[in-house]
């Protein structure tokens, strides 16, 4: 059985508990990360270099890092909702994947952590301005492709997981650059899939700081 590790407050998790979801196979999960600790239980350690969540383990093999979680289910079922095994199409999909992490969502988790999870008193507003104006040209790439599309591809995939888990929290931190028709009408369908709403649009109240 699938067995994956992380708090599920944790966006990276969110994404893995999303494309399980989807995929509709039985999984275990374990809580470890954040307020919840152990990372440093031997158990977990020994699972990945970087000790973050998530883990996902398949039998021996024990994945980290999420996008790489993400391609791996959609390869292992290809029948499922986002399943790929068209070598054109999981290269488009890695296109938009691979923007998410050097642009999107350091961009969204960059300001997500000045507003949210550093106390008032420490803020910067030079880190903020800076990390809004980087999502206000990441976001723009986004909103632009969604412009005459339903998703980031002619379907769902594993592209509107990576991405879309982040949309949830970037409506609260900049909700002008979230609220364009094109990001809005997407959100929307994304509210549609179960496994959003279960596992996506939920308190992260454990992560603010305490001012």
């Amino acid at each position: 059985m699938l067995r994956l590790w992380g708090r599920k407050s944790s966006s990276n998790v969110q994404k893995i508990l999303w494309a399980l979801e989807e995929v509709g196979e039985p999984y275990e999960h374990e809580i470890v990360g954040g307020i919840y600790g152990g990372k440093d239980r031997k158990e977990y350690a020994s699972k990945t270099p970087t000790k973050l969540v998530p883990v996902l383990e398949d039998g021996e093999l024990a994945l980290w890092e999420s996008h790489s979680i993400l391609r791996y289910l959609a390869r292992k079922f290809p029948e499922s909702s986002i399943g790929v095994n068209n070598i054109s199409k999981e290269a488009e999909i890695s296109c938009w994947i691979d923007f998410n992490s050097s642009a999107f969502q350091p961009s969204v988790i960059g300001l997500f952590w000045e507003l949210v999870r550093t106390p008032s008193n420490e803020r910067s507003k030079e880190n903020e301005d800076k990390q809004y104006k980087s999502l206000i040209s990441a976001s723009a790439i986004v909103s632009q492709r969604l412009e005459n599309r339903d998703y980031l591809l002619d379907n769902f995939t594993i592209a509107d997981i990576a991405l879309g888990t982040l949309m949830y929290r970037m409506r609260d931190v900049a909700p002008d650059l979230a609220g364009t028709p094109a990001l809005t009408r997407w959100y929307e369908k994304l509210l549609v899939r179960p496994g959003y709403t279960k596992f996506v649009t939920t308190s992260y109240e454990e992560l603010r700081a305490k001012n």
